[in-house]
């Protein structure tokens, strides 16, 4: 989240502290978070929305120190009334809590904690949700929201939330501002498409590092790999100078990557997981992340692919050597 982002968030949470308005904290990243969002919306018309990573949540001092009205799909913040939730790795806290792992969106839950599971708008929303977390879309409406809110900046993302919750769909899917935001993001889908059409695949596990952000949907990229035939990736991804960002995902109940997550201080489901690993020196990052990834294999040696632009090299690796090459 740029700066600018943050103080947008900040200035929210002042405002419904100082009006004393309800106050909900929703996961920033895909539909499932917006549309829990919207859900809130729904229910707490006067209420205000914070959208937030599970990085965010758990490294925020801010975020830890506010009593939420309601979270969804995140880990708990510290204080909350109400938390809807499905990541086997986010242990419940709040005083009422809607949790089930089992559940396939956050948005499920979220019906069912503000009383809106007789709401005809409300369950049709929770469906496009469910489509778009568990990555089998099939209608073109959960395509063009998902892509929406990739494609949207932070305001975007807070627009579309307040467009579900008080417009009708068919009005959502035709707003020109939502479609901008959509046909931006499927720019960087063809861009992760191309890509992972070129990436040589002869194992069932795919470790992908990329020396720099090139902008692509990564998650996005770990679905495509796992099309092709792929049972378990990993996507290991720059950001900034002290940072790496790590993508999980796994298409055979023989894996399970949220323990990968989990031994890197991230979390997920079992079929897709994350972490965000931050410190001073990078190449100490990403060898951490080839440590859990061997560790949980139980091989010492990896099969990588290093991507630099355009140019992809296979490299095999043993562990101890990652810290030199990666």
């Amino acid at each position: 989240m740029t700066p600018v982002e943050s103080l947008y968030r900040l200035a929210d949470i002042i405002k419904a502290l100082l009006l004393r308005r309800p106050l909900a904290l929703c996961d920033i990243g895909d539909l499932d978070g917006i549309v829990s969002a919207s859900l809130f919306k729904m229910a707490f018309p006067r209420g205000v929305v914070v959208l937030a990573s599970p990085p965010d949540v758990t490294g925020s001092i801010l975020i830890r120190a506010v009593r939420w009205t309601f979270v969804a799909d995140l880990p708990c913040p510290g204080r909350a009334v109400i938390r809807a939730d499905h990541h086997e790795t986010n242990t419940p806290c709040a005083e009422t809590e809607f949790y089930d792992p089992s559940a396939p969106a956050a948005a499920v839950l979220a019906a069912k904690a503000l009383g809106l599971e007789g709401f005809d708008r409300a369950l049709r929303l929770v469906h496009l949700a469910v489509e778009a977390d568990t990555a089998s879309i099939t209608s073109w409406e959960a395509e063009l929201l998902s892509d929406a809110v990739k494609g949207a900046s932070y305001r975007g993302k807070l627009y579309i939330v307040d467009a579900l919750a008080f417009r009708e769909l068919y009005e959502v899917l035709e707003d020109p501002r939502i479609r901008g935001f959509a046909n931006a993001y499927q720019k960087v889908r063809a861009m992760t498409r191309d890509l992972a059409l070129r990436l040589p695949l002869d194992d069932e596990v795919v470790i992908v590092v990329f020396r720099r952000n090139l902008g692509l949907s990564y998650r996005y990229l770990c679905i495509l790999l796992e099309e092709r035939g792929a049972k378990l990736t990993a996507i290991i991804v720059p950001r900034g100078f002290r940072s790496v960002r790590v993508y999980l995902g796994a298409r055979s109940e023989q894996y399970d990557v949220s323990v990968v997550a989990r031994s890197l201080g991230g979390g997920g489901h079992s079929y897709a997981a994350g972490a965000l690993l931050k410190g001073f020196n990078r190449r100490k990052l990403v060898s951490r992340v080839l440590g859990a990834l061997a560790n949980y294999l139980g091989n010492s040696e990896l099969s990588l692919l290093l991507v630099d632009g355009k140019r992809v090299e296979r490299i095999k690796l043993r562990v101890h050597e990652s810290r030199d090459r990666a």
